[in-house]
């Protein structure tokens, strides 16, 4: 004789965590697809905004220069001997 298996507390419990998680994937995908077709919309044809606050910017071999004489400043100041006493 087979053993009697209780259907109604395990099987009711995953029934509901079965429609729990049907409905969110059923939302998840909407959203989705909601989203996309806002990206998807033509918005009013207008041109993008032109920068203004770089027109009088320096070269750019003025802040390579920079660069080089902090770089070198740094490394001349790490490679510089310690100067200890005979104390120490």
């Amino acid at each position: 004789m087979p053993a009697i298996i209780d259907p109604g507390y395990p099987h009711q419990i995953m029934q509901h965590l079965k429609h729990i998680t049907g409905s969110c994937r059923w939302l998840a995908c909407s959203s989705l697809l909601l989203l996309a077709q806002v990206a998807m919309a033509s918005p009013r044809m207008i041109p993008p905004p032109q920068p203004t606050a770089n027109k009088n910017a320096p070269a750019a071999w003025i802040g390579m220069l920079l660069m080089v004489v902090i770089v070198g400043v740094i490394l001349t100041i790490s490679l510089m001997p310690s100067r200890r006493g005979h104390q120490d």
